[in-house]
This record gives C-alpha cells, structure tokens and sequence, in this order.
C-alpha cells in the first residue's frame, strides 16, 4: 500500500473522464439513448395508427398507460430510492385532473403549459406541507397520513359543487399556444404530449439517480445513521422525494384530463395507488424500464391485448386475480421486480458463454466474473486523447476549487458569526473535550459526568467493559443524542471552538469529525466507488435542480471528487474493487473500504468505533499499522472505542478507561495496565 499522502498514483483523466469504448456503444449504452428510441416507437405506434394500421382504441389506450407510468415514476423515486411509502397516488393524480379541468373550463383561452406550471406550484406547496408533517416519524406514518388525504380530497371529488360531484367533469379539446399558434389540438397531438412529457420525465428521473441525490437517497434507505453520519439531512431528502412523487402523480392527473376529457371520482379511489405500488413492486421499483413494465402488466393488459379476446372481455375479474397472483410471486420470490429477474438470467446467460472458453466450468466462470471488477478498454486512446483530456481535468479542478471557494467563504461567515456568539474557547493544543457529559435513559445513567480531553494529533483509546457506555459517548460526540448534561467542544482546524450540541447529527461531518459504526455501515445497493462519493456528500454545493439537469457544474464536481476516490482506493489497494457491491466482501476489506471512506471526508477528528471488531490476527496488525499512518500522514486526530487490547496498547497514545459511565483512569497504556482500579473493574482482578 502506498503512503496515504502520495500524490503520484497512477489515476489519470482517462479513468474518470474517458470512455474507451467504441463511439457507437458509447451512444447507445446511454441511458437517454433508450429512452429516445422509446419515445420513438411510441411516435411510430401512432403515425401506424393514422394510416389505418392499427386501430384507434389500441393507440387511445397506450397514451392512457403512459400517463399512469408518470404518476408511477414519480412513485417509484419515493419507493425505490428513499424507502418511503405513499397511498396517497390517487388523490393527488385527481387533484390535478380537476385542478386542470377546472381552468380550461374558466379560462378556455389559457395556454396548457401555464395551466401545468400552476398544477406543479400546487403539488409542490401540498407536498411541503403534508411531507413536512408526517416526514419527521419513521415507519409507515406517511402511508397513512397520505391515505387519510387522499380519503378526504375523494370525499371533496365526490361532493364539491366545482368538481361536478359524481357525475363528473368534462373539458374541451386544449388549444396548444393558443396566443402564437391558433392550432386546435386532436386526440394524435395529445398523444404526441404525452409522449414527450413521459421521454423528458424519464430522462430526468435518469439524471437524478444517478447523482449525488440518487445516492443520498439509497444512503438514507439502507442506514439512516450512516447517511446522517456522512451529512444527508434525513428530512430534506424525503420532502424532496415526497414533493417529487406528489409532483409527478399531479402531472399525470393533468395529462389525464386533456387527453381524456373527463374525470369522475371513481377513477381516484384507494384502488389507483394501489395498483401503481404493484406496479412498481412488480416491474422493479428501481429500474425506469422497470416501471414502465410493471405499468404495462397492471394497466395495459387487458386495455392493449385482453379487451378484444371476448371470454376475458366478459369475465374481467379473471385478470385482477392474474395481477394479484402475479403480485404476491413477485414480491414473494424477486423483490427486485421482473427486472431482477431479467438481469439475473443475462448474468447467467453471461456466465454460460465464459464457461465454454473456460472448459464448461460454470461455477468456475461465476467467480471469475465476480472477481473481474474492471472491465478491459476495447479501444487503446491516443497521446493527443489523452493529453486533452488531461488538460480537461486540470481546467475542470481549477473551475471547481473557485466554485467551491466561493461557497466555503459564505458557510465560513455564517459560521464564524455563530461562533463569535459562544463563550471563550479551548486551548489551541486540545482537539476535543468532554466537559462533563452526562446521558440518562430514564433511570439508567450510561454516561455520568465524564470529563477529559483529546489532544490535537494523538490516536486516544477509549476502553471499558460492556455496557461501560463507550459507544453512548460517540453518540453524544456526533449527536446521535443529545446529552442529558455537559457538553461537548470541538476546536476545529479554522482555529474555532464549536460547542457540538448546538448541532445537528447531519452537521458534524460539515465540522471536519466523521465517524465509523460497530456494526459496518456500508451502503449495498452501491459500489465501492459510490460508497466513497457518499463521505464526500457535504463537498458537492449543487442543489437538486442542478442534479436534475446534469449542469455543468455537477460534472465538474463528479470530476474532481471521483479522481479523488480512486486515488484514495488506489493507496488503500481496494481500486479493483470500485465498480463492485460490498455484499460479499470479506469482513477485513469491508473494515478497510469503511476507513477509506472517512479519509474522504477531509475530517480532522476521525472517530472509530471498534475499528478491529471481526477481524483477525493478521488483519488487526494490518489495521493498527494503517490507523498510525492515518493519523501521522492525514494531520488528523483518532479518537476510538477498542475490546482488542493489543492494538489499543499498541496504537494509543494515552487511553480513557470507562465503567458505569464513569472515569475508571485517564493515562498512557502502561499507566493503564498498571491502574489497579482499571484490573479490577476491566480486566476482572481482585
């Protein structure tokens, strides 16, 4: 492994910005490729309509399914992504019908596109609202507080006099621009719409789970203590996955009513979200085409296929028993979706055809496909590519470090001022201090009074038996919880003395202190690489609009931060590992991809929460070695909670010993070993 401060690692422009793939697989294995020739088959499924090829109602009934994979996108970012559940589809897919219906019947000369602006401001005020009230509480608190709206808004469809009650509302054909271009619109140009709105919403669902947010949203979804650890604000990323989804669910209701021209309270009941939920459950709610899938079995079936074959056109409750039967196997043996299942049968496929170079070896075939976490580059670059793109990078750095600068010094002024506000701080030598913390659970005092201090630089051991309220002690550092009493102060490298407390769990990475877990916190739905990319969540200053569109500055951003993954995965010997899934991994690389992590943190203080549990001799020496080059080459002070007494003696240089929550000594090891009250409490000593 090479010296974690080496600057000449062999990552270049060519991995983090050139594709060696040949230019027509560059293009068609782009995901807007896909959805482009989609858009187009849906075009040419309507221009064969026109000529008499296919028949009307085939063509009237895709523009309808299409508009329920709006409402099912939207869904499945909220599902898929951020783990959260929703009832409340249909609702706000009525909501935006009638809304919809409403204005073109009141002002019939208003042009659609600001009539769909409105419907978006709409959904994202109702989403705000509703999300930042049931967000705050885990579980299935949002399904439930979504079901009782979506109750009360069909209450209001069946019942308001503007709705038209249960007769319904009707609207005329919409004139598209009809202050430039008088054209009165048909059933074709709406399809066309549609069509449009359904490719763009693809492709910017596409560009959203692909960046920073995407992964911020899968963080959040498999561990929320690591995403709050790493600067994901738990509550700002679901409102947004919330107001997308409630976004989304509007505009297919809008789409709805112009293409349609009628929308009656039946159509927004319980049934309609729960239908779009199977439909991403069984197309896969991560996947696009996933969804589109799923959309196609839940709602296109019988309206496309089924409808015209008279036995299951008389007896339809046939085909809601396939769907649920469908449903239950699905979730049941591929929680995944059908994707899953298809993805799952090309490896295989995969697998079958490398068996037959490697003499019929399956299994053998399977682990070297495993194994193989970079693929070979199918074209050589030239010097010129390179040497362009080399100057590319250099130029994409320095636009980045300005950007970033720029929005540094507005959080260092806020920042300072907030601190100027505070009492006197630390002596500049201390990097941490624990000035009388205490942490109660109702009667159970896991933290008492516990004073000390941690020294700028020093690696400091905290050690104690079990229940001795060590990790209790790391909660209320980067408060996971709030101390009962005391405090906790942190002088940073600005020279600040920040009192933790007045912070939020999402904001102490900000603060320069990252964190590891007892338990391995790695994200599985993501690679290596990404995984990294997380700790550098709090380096990205893009929003989600930026993220959305893929601006400019979000590339340059995922430019320098990748290079600066790879060159940290190349110094730890985990660079074959980027583009692999840490399922799987042996428990010590995974230890070592976790340390990897908090190095791209640029954190000051790294604390390590029983860094060598689970590993064993040689991987535990391996560990104490790289935990001093850690904290000797990255200017960075180690604070960690150890049962392995060899490493903490031979890695610490002093050590806080803990029982009940209560100092036992505070010294260097051998002060430590030879403290009587430390062998009776710790080591079992009368």
């Amino acid at each position: 492994m090479q010296t974690l401060n080496d600057n000449k690692t062999s990552i270049n422009a060519e991995q983090v910005l050139l594709d060696s793939r040949p230019k027509f697989r560059r293009i068609t294995s782009h995901p807007f490729f896909g959805f482009l020739v989609f858009g187009i088959a849906m075009i040419m499924i309507q221009l064969l309509q026109k000529a008499g090829l296919l028949n009307y109602s085939f063509a009237k009934a895709l523009g309808q399914t299409m508009i329920y994979a709006v409402a099912a996108l939207g869904f499945s970012f909220l599902l898929g992504y951020a783990g959260l559940s929703s009832l409340g589809t249909a609702g706000f897919a009525g909501l935006g019908a009638y809304i919809t219906g409403y204005i073109l019947n009141t002002w019939t000369a208003l042009p659609f596109w600001l009539i769909l602006i409105f419907v978006l401001a709409v959904a994202v005020i109702l989403g705000t609202i509703v999300g930042f009230i049931s967000l705050r509480i885990e579980g299935l608190f949002l399904a439930i507080v979504t079901l009782g709206l979506s109750e009360v808004l069909g209450q209001m469809f069946l019942n308001a006099g503007w709705t038209g009650g249960p007769n319904g509302m009707r609207t005329p054909y919409i004139h598209l621009l009809p202050n430039l271009i008088n054209i009165r619109t048909n059933i074709s140009m709406l399809y066309y719409i549609v069509t449009a709105v359904l490719v763009l919403l693809m492709m910017l669902t596409s560009n959203l789970i692909t960046s920073p947010t995407g992964r911020a949203m899968l963080a959040m979804k498999n561990s929320t203590s690591a995403a709050q650890a790493m600067g994901i604000s738990l509550l700002k990323y679901r409102l947004f996955a919330f107001i997308l989804a409630t976004a989304f669910a509007q505009v297919a209701g809008a789409l709805h009513m112009i293409y349609g021209q009628y929308t009656d309270p039946v159509q927004w009941t319980l049934m309609f979200s729960l239908n779009i939920l199977a439909a991403c459950l069984v197309g896969g709610a991560k996947s696009i085409w996933g969804v589109l899938l799923g959309v196609l079995i839940i709602f296109g079936l019988t309206p496309l296929f089924f409808q015209n074959i008279l036995f299951l056109r008389n007896n339809s409750w046939i085909m809601s028993v396939i769907s649920g039967i469908l449903i239950i196997v699905v979730v049941m043996f591929f929680p995944g979706g059908i994707t899953q299942l298809i993805n799952k049968f090309i490896t295989a496929q995969k697998n079958r055809k490398a068996a037959v170079t490697a003499g019929g070896n399956v299994k053998a075939a399977e682990q070297a496909a495993a194994k193989q976490a970079d693929p070979k580059p199918v074209n050589v670059l030239s010097q010129e590519q390179l040497a362009k793109a080399e100057a590319r990078l250099k130029k994409l750095e320095a636009d980045y470090s300005v950007y970033a600068a720029k929005k540094a010094a507005k959080n260092e002024a806020k920042m300072n001022a907030a601190v100027s506000r505070q009492n006197a701080g630390l002596q500049k030598e201390i990097a941490l201090r624990l000035d009388n913390l205490s942490m109660h659970f109702g009667g159970l005092k896991a933290v008492d009074n516990l004073s000390f201090d941690v020294m700028k630089g020093e690696i400091f051991g905290l050690i104690g038996p079990n229940g001795a309220g060590k990790t209790t002690v790391f909660n209320c550092i980067t408060q996971f919880y709030k101390p009962t009493s005391g405090d906790v102060l942190f002088n940073d490298r600005h020279g600040r003395t920040l009192h933790l407390n007045k912070y939020r769990v999402h904001d102490i990475i900000k603060l320069g202190i990252v964190r590891t877990f007892q338990n391995i916190e790695l994200v599985n739905e993501l690679t290596v690489l990404e995984n990294l990319l997380i700790a550098a969540h709090t380096q990205y200053y893009t929003g989600f609009f930026s993220h959305m569109f893929s601006s400019p500055m979000l590339r340059r951003e995922n430019a320098v931060l990748t290079q600066k993954a790879l060159g940290i995965l190349e110094r730890m010997d985990l660079l074959h590992l980027k583009d692999s899934y840490p399922v799987g991994m042996p428990y010590g690389v995974l230890k070592r991809i976790e340390l990897a992590r908090t190095l791209m943190a640029n954190a000051s203080l790294i604390i390590l929460d029983e860094p060598a549990a689970g590993l064993n001799e040689k991987e535990t020496a391996d560990l104490t070695l790289l935990i001093k080059q850690i904290a000797r080459e990255q200017d960075a002070t180690i604070f960690l909670v150890e049962h392995d007494m060899g490493l903490v003696m031979n890695v610490c240089d002093r050590i806080c010993a803990i029982s009940f929550g209560k100092e036992l000594a505070l010294g260097t090891p051998k002060e430590i070993q030879e403290s009587r009250t430390v062998q009776e409490a710790y080591l079992g000593v009368e």
